[in-house]
């Protein structure tokens, strides 16, 4: 009998050639699966950025009269060539959608990939898909810029002039938007409030009346021309901080373009924006002061018509306002001074022309004149120009003549309440109160925190009101808060942007954002952050 040894040496080199002998079989499929994976990656990342290329380049027409779906499908012909990595058979869905003022782009393409080496598990080829969607708002804006005498100052970090900034920025802005197709207009403020664009003057408070942001806003944006960039180089600084009634214009504004756009079109889909800018807290309010409804006049008034009537000639139409900086964010109580009253309210003036009041009538004045002396009628009447009165060249001749803060506005807004506590201006203990009788209204300092907190309370109820509205789509409000010389109130403009930070915030109700600026380096970033939130192509 013979035994046949084998060596573990021989065994292990048998194993080895048996191993080689498979290796072939091992490593091509998964070099080849490799070698497939990689080119199924290249095709994928190539399809997915020309997708996204259609997606963004035609997105940029949105809101022109291009043909964005056939724009979109020449983009993506040039980003994925025929053939590329021998695909074929591309097939491509494109689709516009508009809604709500809102116009959408989606785009979906597949290409078949045919496969080499997945062929020996049995697939000759690998569908490849991408998608994008860009959407572009159809906007209508309102630009709401404070141009009191505290913008003109000095930024203390960058060493910049902050109201030529605020100009900058705000050209900027408008430039961002397209003639012929978004709606921009413009209001600018500082005691009283004005309609810088459109241009139509004498100015017309009916939301049923011509006027609100328009498509002819501009005539070429890379260029910055046209009449809202000849209003906005034109605009000068000067008086006080006239919120309550900016935010009123503006609203009125926003009513007669959605009015105009129903009546032209049957129909007004856009939604709509108002962008606010200011520097301070609110301290003018805009009164009808003997109001037969809620007449403010105390009974040893001089003037002869208390309360009024129906003649316009004896309506007592001006803004109060208190001059001073604020108490809070660094300043001592008290901050405000005595009231400046009535003040004639530069949207409805007639002695001077729209160029003249937009130029800041008289600096420093509280826009008591658009450059012309003061009238003096007899009976403290005011005349449809809105002229101020009582025979007196000072502030507070015709303040003398109230016995409180009117507990409504001129556009019927509530002054009342204790709202303003969310203030800067509230040092938690101290409170006043607007709307209560006092004899020594025109030369009490504690009034001027009367004003100012009734202006607080005004511009809020606004914001509210504006929120609140269902008559025409709803109105997002942007705050841009600038800080740099410490009068911003950070509580109110959340509030009007309705933010989560808000103490007043209303998740059912538009929600907005606020941007605080603390120096003038941060300004056009901000104005790009709210022209990116209502322009930028989303994806």
């Amino acid at each position: 009998m013979h035994l046949t040894i084998q060596s573990k040496k021989s065994q292990r080199g048998a194993t080895i050639v048996l191993l080689l002998a498979m290796l072939p079989l091992l490593l091509l499929p998964l070099i080849g699966l490799a070698v497939d994976g990689t080119r199924l990656y290249i095709v994928q990342s190539k399809l997915s950025a020309a997708v996204d290329g259609a997606a963004l380049g035609s997105g940029r027409l949105l809101g022109t009269t291009a043909n964005t779906t056939e724009i979109a499908g020449e983009f993506l012909n040039v980003n994925f060539p025929s053939g590329y990595w021998n695909t074929s058979n591309m097939q491509r869905n494109i689709t516009f959608t508009s809604n709500l003022g809102v116009q959408t782009i989606s785009i979906y393409a597949t290409v078949n990939l045919p496969l080499t080496f997945a062929r020996m598990l049995g697939q000759t080829a690998s569908l490849v898909s991408a998608s994008a969607v860009a959407t572009r708002r159809v906007t209508r804006v309102e630009i709401v810029l404070d141009r009191s005498e505290s913008m003109n100052s000095t930024d203390p970090v960058t060493g910049a002039n902050v109201f030529t900034t605020m100009k900058a920025g705000a050209e900027w802005f408008a430039s961002q938007f397209t003639p012929g197709y978004d709606e921009v207009g413009l209001v600018v403020f500082s005691g009283g409030a004005l309609v810088a664009y459109p241009t139509t003057r004498p100015y017309n408070n009916s939301p049923t009346s011509a006027g609100g942001p328009d498509k002819t806003f501009s005539t070429n944006p890379a260029t910055q021309t046209g009449v809202i960039f000849d209003q906005l180089n034109a605009m000068d600084h000067g008086g006080g901080t006239g919120t309550p009634e900016a935010l009123a214009l503006a609203y009125i504004e926003l009513q007669k373009a959605h009015n105009r756009d129903l009546a032209a079109n049957g129909v007004d889909n856009t939604l709509n924006t108002i962008v606010l800018f200011t520097d301070g807290v609110p301290d003018a309010i805009p009164t009808y002061a003997n109001d037969p409804t809620s007449n403010s006049l105390n009974g040893g008034s001089t003037c002869s018509y208390n309360p009024a009537n129906s003649t316009a000639s004896r309506q007592m139409r001006g803004y109060l306002v208190a001059p001073g900086k604020p108490p809070g964010n660094g300043n001592a109580f008290p901050g405000w001074g005595t009231t400046y009253a009535l003040i004639r309210l530069p949207a409805y003036d007639t002695s001077g022309s729209l160029t003249t009041w937009l130029g800041g009538g008289s600096p420093g004045a509280g826009d008591l004149t658009p450059g012309a002396p003061q009238s003096s009628l007899s009976g403290c009447a005011y005349l449809g120009s809105n002229l101020k009165t009582c025979g007196s060249s000072g502030h507070n001749c015709f303040a003398n003549d109230l016995a409180k803060v009117p507990p409504v506005d001129l556009y019927g807004y509530s002054t009342t309440g204790t709202a303003y506590t969310n203030s800067v201006m509230s040092n938690g203990t101290v409170t006043w109160s607007p709307n209560t009788g006092s004899a020594n209204f025109g030369t009490s300092p504690t009034r001027g925190y009367d004003v100012s907190a009734a202006a607080w309370n005004e511009t809020d109820n606004i914001g509210k009101a504006i929120r609140q509205q269902t008559a025409m789509n709803q109105i997002q409000i942007f705050t841009i808060g600038y800080s740099g010389n410490s009068g911003t109130d950070i509580g109110l403009l959340n509030r009007l942007a309705n933010t989560p930070q808000s103490s007043s915030f209303v998740s059912t109700q538009p929600i907005g954002k606020f941007y605080l600026v603390n120096s003038t380096s941060q300004l056009i970033s901000a104005f790009d952050a709210v022209a990116s939130s209502l322009l930028r192509l989303a994806q």
